[in-house]
This record gives C-alpha cells, structure tokens and sequence, in this order.
C-alpha cells in the first residue's frame, strides 16, 4: 500500500501547457500548469469515482455524496461535535430501519423521529461553513458534480490564498458529515423530478440503457432511481467515501499564477497525511454485440428529434481519438458533412453530432429535428446518408487536414482559460489516459489517413446502433418523487465553529487589485469619420477575432434579424454558400454573424495568418451575395416552425417570453418582430440590400490579435468595402416598462412536474451608480450561493426548493430600469410555504453582521485577484461607455465597498428592496397547481401562449 514521493515531476517534451505531474507519498497524484495570465488558480479535486461504482440497490449514492461534501465534517460546520454526532449515529441507524421498513405507517413514524432527531442536531451545526469559508479566502465558481466515472469538486481561488485553500480543502476531504442530511435529500428529489421534464435526460438514458445493458452505465442513472433516494442508507455512503475518497485515487489539479514547488510542499503537508487505500478493481460482463438496429421511442413536450448512437471500445483504446477526428469530420459548425449537407442545404431544421467519451466504453451520436412536414424516418435517412458519405470516403481529401487543424484550434481557445487546462487534465486522468498521450494526440491524428477513415466507418458504423425517435406529447412513464412531511430546520446562522473562528483569525494579506487600463490597452485608429478601429494586442497566441460591431439592431429594424439569418445560406458570384464555409475552414477560420436588441457583428477568426485573406472573403460574400429562392423558402419555414417550438422549450418560456412579459407587458422586445404574414412576404431582394447597405452605416472596427496595428489597419483600408460618408445609425425602438405597483400573479398553463415561480419588480428607473455598487453586496449576502440567507432560508432551513435564489440587477444602458428578481423552482404542493417564505425574507431582511461583512469581504478579495483580460478590453470598456464611464468600473466598486459598512446595506435594502411589489410570474400545469397558494399573493391572470408569445 506505501507509494513513494515523486519529487522531481513527470513533464511531456513538446506539452504546450507545460503540466507538471508529481505523486505524493501517498498515492494521490498533482497535477500542475503555471499560467500568469492573472493572479488566481482554478482548482479541481478529483475522485476516479462516480455513479458506475453505486451499489445497485444503492443508486444515486455518488451523487448525493457529492452535495453531503459541502456540508463540513467534525470541525468545519461544528458547534459541538460530541453531542452532535450521537444524533447522527441515531439517525443512520433509523435510515438503516426505514430502508428495511415495508408497512408505510411504520415508515412515516421512523421518518418523524429522523426529522426531530434532525432538528435537535442542527442547533448544534454552523450552517454552509465550508461556502463561507470559501469565499473568505476569494473563491469563485464553487461546484462540483458526479458523472459515470467520477465526482469533481471545483474552486477557483485567489494565487496568494493556495495555502489557506490547502488547509480547507485537507479538512473537508478528512471525514464526512452526514448532517442536514434528510433537507438536502429533499432538494435530490426536487432535482429527480426536475428530470422527468427534460426530453435529452429522457432520451439519454434510453440510449445508455441500449447501448450498454449490463454495464452501470446502462443500468443505472448518476441521479438514482426512484425508490432507492426514498430510502438512503447513510452506512453505504459512509462506505462508499470511506473506500474510494482515498488519496491514490484522487488527484488535485491546478492551473495558474503559482510557484509549482510551493504547491508540491503544500499539498504534502496537507493532504500527503491521508492513508492510502485498496480501491476495488472495477469489472463487468462485455456487452453483447448490436447486430441490427434498436429501435426505441421517448415522449416529452419539448420539439421531437432523432437520435442515433453506437457504441465503441473505452479510454484504453484508439475509438475516442477517432471517434473525435470523425465526430469534426460529420460537424463542426462550419463545414462538417452535416453541416453543408444537412444544415446548410436546409435538408433538417438543425442537425449535429455528439459524443461520450466514457472509461470503460465510448460513443458516437448524431441526432436532428424535422422539419414542417418531415417524418421521423425521413430524418434518419438522412443522418445515416451522412456516414454513408464517410464509408464511401464521398469527402474532399483536404477535410481531414483542416479537421485536426480545427481541433487543434479548438483546444488552444479552451486552454487559454485556467478551468479549460484543468478540464482538459481532469479528463485524461478520470479516464486513466496517460498525460504524454494526451499530449501526442495531434501526432496520431496527423498519421491518420483518408482510408483509415473510411475503414473504420466501414467497420463500426453500420445497422449496430441504436435509433431512439422522440416524439412530442405526453409522457405516460413520468415518476415523481414525493417528499415525506418534515419541520423546517432552525439554523444556527449567528455562530462559527472553533474551526472557523481559527481560520478567519489568520488573514492573507491582500495583494492590490489591478484595474483595465482602456486608454492604454485599446489602440485607437479613426480610418474615416463614422469608421474606427479599436486595436487590442494579444501576445499570447496566434489566434485573432476581427469584429464589425454596428450599432444597428433588431430594435432599429424588424428585418434586419431575418436577413442575417438569411445570409448563412447565401452563396457569391464566385462561391455557392457550401464552398465559403469550406474556404473558411481551410484557412483556419470561422466567418459568424449575429443580431441582437444592441447590436449587429460580422466576425471572422482564427489563424492569424490568415486575417487578410479572410477579410477579403467577408468582403468578398457581403459585396456579392447572390439570392436563393429555395433557400429563403425553406428558411421562412424554419423561422415559423422554430417559433412553435420556442413555446416548448421551458426554459425559454419562463425567462425569455414570460420574463419580457413581466417586465414590458404586451409591446416589449420581445414580441417586436414580424408577423408571420410579414415573414411569408419577404424578398431576397430587400433582404440582401439590408445586409449590403450595413456597411454605409457608421461602425467600429474591433481587432483583438498578434498583427501590429499598422498592418490591421492597412487591411481594413484595402479591403474593406463602405461608402465615403457614412450614415448615423437610426434609433431604436423604445419600450415602456411600467412600475411594479401591486401584487399580481401571471400563470401559463405548461405541463410539467414542477412549478417555476418567478418574482419581478422594477425599481429605479435609470442607471444608478449608488445602487450598481450596493447590490453587489446586497446580491453576495442575500441572494445567492451556498451561504447566502436566501439558500439558507429556503433550501437548507425548510427544504421548500431545489433552487431558489434573489438577484438585484442593473441596466447596461443609463436609460434603463433596475430589477429585483427572485426564483422559486419546486414542486405545486410547496408554493403555500414557499412563496410567503420568499417574499418574507425579501421582505425583513434577517441581519447577521459577521456574515455580512464576510460576503463584502468576499467580493473585495475576488477584485483583488481578478484581471481583466487583454481579450475582453474592448467588450468592457463597452458596457462602460453604455453607461458613461471610460475606465473599469470596478475600480470605483472596490473603493466604495472598501469603505462601506453594515447600515450602508441596510439602507439599501430599505430603500430598495423593502416594501416592494412584485409581478409572481408562474410556469406549470394547471391541473397539479395549488391555486389558494397563488390566490393569496394577489390577481391570478392565466395567460395563454399567444398572449405571451404575440403569436
């Protein structure tokens, strides 16, 4: 069992990230990457566990560990660890005899001695004191979450607080408490029946279960089943962190501002203690062999769609790096066979493909929508004509140069961040894969042949697969958790543990905070009157972003929306629309552009070797577009069945269309667009002279690269293509939003398990610097994360909702209002206790002053150690000058919390929070919903779909 200590690192010759891998005497492996882009370090601990070790009358059990780890252990979060933990062992032992318990009335009378057992053990407990903790030391980002594999937990701290992390970290990972145990079950079940409203968790599972029948990736779900989160066993939980939360089978992996020898004797004295373990060797029967295809059917309210899988060997083998060659090959949202054969020649609405890169096996999938009038059937043809393509090699010979290219392209963008590193570690050692061969990965490609392609399609992609049509309309399968009746829990929320106290006592010093110096950063080059380039120099890499951001948008002109969309499928007097994307993609670029209620982009990227030929080929496609009448056909087809679908995507109608209607009423943003007779009526002609007249409007040019900004702006000069004078941009429509005076209720009949509730109220109604920089605070304390009242409240104390939050926001123009928004998402029967328990701590604040200043604190350490970096300058320095400022507004942030103190938060939420009417924007079916709970907030208006969508 002893491992010996690896003081000199394992590098990789030739390893951009220049990672660093030590092993402690231990067993437990650290993974290092320095990068100095800013003083801060994105951390993940992983455990080479997940929901595949489960037990099988035992699923889910990986996964709730995971949530029961922020919970502390016998001095994180602990008042009086004697007296608490016999109540902890009196509870596991009657969770032991409720799992045994067949006779409900015998099992509702253990359940009501575990919630009073529960309530007397939590007046011994220093509620979410790992969160607060955390964030006194500056973290960020805390989360974690389970997967077939493994379990990460992940931070990202302040560069000078890596000791303090360690000695968290050290002491969470040393024991676990299963306190507060039966509330937070209560949220696994709310977050169970979240998904039995989602149709890919739906459909998932279906394939795993096809895929892999006697494997647990088949067999049982990371969320667990039904019946075994009604009866945990506390006992196998404990067995379960005891056998595989071991050092040799974990690792810590960091990537940032560090000194890499400081960090190997950290971790040794923190977490080199740990006594390593025998991991049980993991086993399973092969899968049997697929030799037609499975056919299955999934029913849900969302769009239906088709998706199609097949299965492949795992980690240890040569299938993932093909398969992810192959996966670029088919789409790559350019020019991958299903890109310029299915999404660009309008064969499906949108089509894509997908893979899981899993341990022990691996898969491909490709899946699409129909569109108006398209069978389910018609659709897999298609899909399966696109891998027909890749067995005939039907292919040009250079997509798999500029397939690996793009690959490459993709994992420099993604390791430019600290989390993209540790997500790319994080993966190679859950999947047992050796870093070196991670690292050699573009040399196996490069090796990788045109016949090898089509061999192994030949092989492997053939009627072996699963084939699952998910059809629109109830689902007669759904299973809904019920919770047992319990008692909220009083929480301790005024006291600290010995152990917190100890830690908040020695405080790092701060390190100054450094602020975006725009003037200095953004290079600014006026080419015309109307026309400027605002430069921003990138000496990390070769990668540019070329922008030309107008401020022309959906607001200003109705059309202008369905003209971009138009533009994608648009070829050149020199060009059909299939060879710009494939020009595009051969030289190392993507050619993207967008609209939104702000702003109109053209943006090119990549390789900045070929910024100049790229913007002679934008200027190229917008001088010259050619109509297509096919295409704007199928496109007015798609823009109208892509709005019926909008009103099936749950997310979408609660936050976009019942948000807009919140706020605005009928005539809003939102609903300002064309009618459908208005979209059928449309001409190429006029929506191509939209897209050419852009360019005689005044924009900005925005440059963010390695060129020097005498050769970009030379480039600009030659090619880009405007008119001499160019024209000030007409404005935008305006839309009133009316003050939230009274209480009302807005309900939309949407079937689903739970209810969304939605609280809005508009507040002040123009940009206010006062209110910007306290309700930063006032958000921190408040309103969400781990330790804020609202989770506290709502979640941790009374277990009324899976995810509840308060968020105050500012405008991001001087014109605007701001808002205070909460959010409920539970179940119907909770709202009679969740709503007036909301509205009630919005109401009367509860005041703690330590955990008040802590989350002030908190923010002011994140300032500190946060940078902006050189490629967001001129996207801040925008939002900025929106709001008439010229420098990083954090700076004046930091200043004023620095000197701000406890009445100051208090006089904000007096002034702006308190006494304040809200619109109680409801989404869930009418036939579950507790109607007396949303009568008594005020008017219930039911909505219906037209009323919200306008159409």
């Amino acid at each position: 069992m002893a491992a010996t200590t690896s003081l000199t690192p394992k590098t990789i010759a030739g390893d951009p990230l220049q990672v660093q891998i030590y092993t402690l005497r231990n067993g437990m492996t650290l993974f290092l990457s320095v990068n100095p882009e800013e003083p801060r370090i994105h951390t993940n601990i992983v455990v080479r566990a997940g929901s595949k070790q489960d037990p099988a009358d035992a699923t889910g059990l990986a996964h709730y560990m995971e949530h029961m780890l922020f919970k502390g252990t016998s001095r994180i979060g602990a008042l009086d660890w004697a007296q608490e933990s016999k109540f902890l062992e009196q509870i596991s032992d009657l969770y032991e005899q409720h799992r045994a318990t067949r006779d409900p009335e015998a099992r509702r009378a253990i359940y009501q001695e575990i919630d009073r057992l529960s309530n007397e053990a939590a007046k011994l407990v220093a509620p979410n004191e790992y969160d607060l903790l955390s964030g006194a030391i500056g973290a960020k980002d805390t989360n974690a979450y389970t997967s077939v594999d493994q379990t990460v937990y992940i931070n990202n701290i302040p560069s000078n607080e890596l000791q303090r992390w360690m000695r968290l970290e050290s002491e969470r990972f040393r024991m676990m408490a299963l306190r507060l145990f039966h509330t937070e079950l209560e949220t696994v079940y709310e977050e169970f029946n979240i998904g039995q409203d989602q149709d890919n968790r739906k459909v998932n599972k279906m394939i795993r279960e096809a895929l892999f029948p006697n494997h647990p990736y088949g067999t049982q779900t990371t969320i667990g089943s039904a019946e075994h989160l009604r009866s945990p066993s506390q006992k196998k939980i404990q067995e379960f962190f005891r056998t595989y939360y071991v050092p040799n089978n974990m690792a810590l992996i960091l990537s940032g501002d560090f000194e890499p020898e400081q960090a190997v004797a950290l971790a040794e004295a923190h977490f080199g203690v740990f006594e390593p373990g025998a991991v049980p060797p993991f086993s399973y029967e092969p899968a049997p062999p697929i030799k037609e295809p499975v056919r299955l059917e999934a029913w849900g309210q969302e769009a239906p769609f088709v998706d199609i899988a097949w299965r492949f060997q795992g980690a240890a083998s040569d299938d993932p790096m093909m398969l992810s060659l192959i996966q670029n090959l088919l789409h790559n949202y350019q020019a991958g066979l299903l890109d310029l054969n299915l999404n660009q020649q309008q064969r499906v609405l949108d089509g894509s493909a997908w893979s899981w890169q899993f341990q022990d096996y691996t898969a491909l999938g490709l899946v699409a929508r129909p569109r108006e009038g398209q069978t389910m059937e018609e659709v897999e043809a298609l899909l399966i004509g696109e891998v027909q393509r890749l067995r005939e090699g039907d292919f040009a010979d250079w997509m798999l140069e500029a397939a690996i290219k793009d690959i490459r392209l993709r994992e420099v963008k993604l390791t430019e961040s600290n989390r993209g590193r540790v997500d790319l570690i994080t993966q190679a050692f859950v999947l047992g894969v050796d870093w070196g061969r991670m690292v050699s990965r573009f040399d196996w490609w490069e090796k990788v042949t045109k016949a090898d392609v089509m061999e192994f399609a030949q092989t492997n992609l053939g009627d072996n697969r699963v084939v699952v049509y998910k059809q629109q309309g109830d689902d007669p399968n759904v299973i809904k958790v019920e919770k047992p009746p319990i008692n909220a829990v009083q929480l301790e929320r005024n006291r600290l543990s010995e152990y917190a106290q100890d830690f908040l006592s020695v405080e790092t010093p701060p390190m100054p905070p450094v602020f975006a110096d725009f003037e200095k950063g953004i290079q600014q080059v006026d080419l015309q009157p109307g026309l400027r380039l605002e430069y921003v120099h990138n000496y990390r890499n070769e990668l540019f972003r070329l922008d030309y951001v107008f401020e022309l948008n959906k607001l200003s002109d109705r059309t202008l929306s369905m003209a971009i969309a138009y533009l994608p499928y648009l070829g050149t007097s020199r060009y059909s629309a299939a060879e710009l994307q494939r020009q595009f993609f051969r030289l190392g670029l993507s050619f993207d552009v967008h609209v939104n209620n702000d702003y109109t982009y053209l943006t090119i990227s990549g390789l900045s070797e070929s910024m100049s030929e790229g913007i002679r080929l934008m200027e190229h496609v917008m001088a010259n577009l050619q109509p297509d009448e096919q295409a704007l056909a199928n496109m007015k087809a798609d823009v109208i069945k892509r709005r019926e679908h909008a009103k099936q995507n749950r997310n979408f109608v609660l936050r976009r269309a019942l948000g807009s209607y919140a706020r605005y009423g009928a005539d809003s943003p939102f609903r300002y667009r064309l009618e459908e007779a208005e979209v059928r009526s449309l001409t190429s002609e006029e929506l191509i002279q939209r897209l050419k007249s852009l360019s005689n409007y005044e924009h900005t040019v925005h440059y963010y690269g390695p060129n020097p900004v005498k050769e970009v702006a030379a480039a600009i000069q030659q090619y880009h293509k405007r008119a001499e004078q160019l024209k000030p941009v007409p404005e935008s429509r305006s839309f009133e939003q009316p003050h939230t005076s009274e209480n009302e209720v807005l309900f939309l009949d949407f079937p689903i398990v739970q209810a969304d509730v939605m609280l809005i109220s508009r507040g002040t109604p123009h940009f206010s610097l006062d209110e910007f920089q306290l309700s930063e605070w006032y958000n921190e304390y408040f309103g969400y994360g781990l330790s804020s009242i609202v989770f506290q409240e709502i979640r941790e104390s009374r277990a009324l909702a899976y995810s509840s939050f308060a968020y105050y926001s500012s405008p991001d123009r001087l014109d605007q209002p701001h808002y205070l928004q909460a959010y409920l998402g539970t179940q119907p029967d909770k709202l009679q206790e969740g709503i007036p328990a909301l509205t009630g701590i919005l109401q009367d604040m509860p005041v703690l002053e330590g955990q008040a200043m802590q989350a002030r604190h908190s923010i002011l350490r994140r300032i500190e150690s946060e940078r902006i970096v050189p490629g967001r300058y001129f996207w801040e320095s925008l939002t900025a000058r929106r709001l008439g400022f010229e420098k990083d507004m954090r700076e004046d942030l930091y200043q004023r919390l620095q000197r701000s103190e406890l009445p100051d938060l208090l006089r904000f939420h007096q002034e702006h929070v308190r006494d304040r009417a809200y619109k109680h924007v409801v989404l869930g079916s009418a036939d579950r919903m507790d109607w007396a709970a949303l009568e008594q907030v005020g008017p219930v208006r039911k909505l219906s779909m037209e009323e919200v969508f306008g159409y």
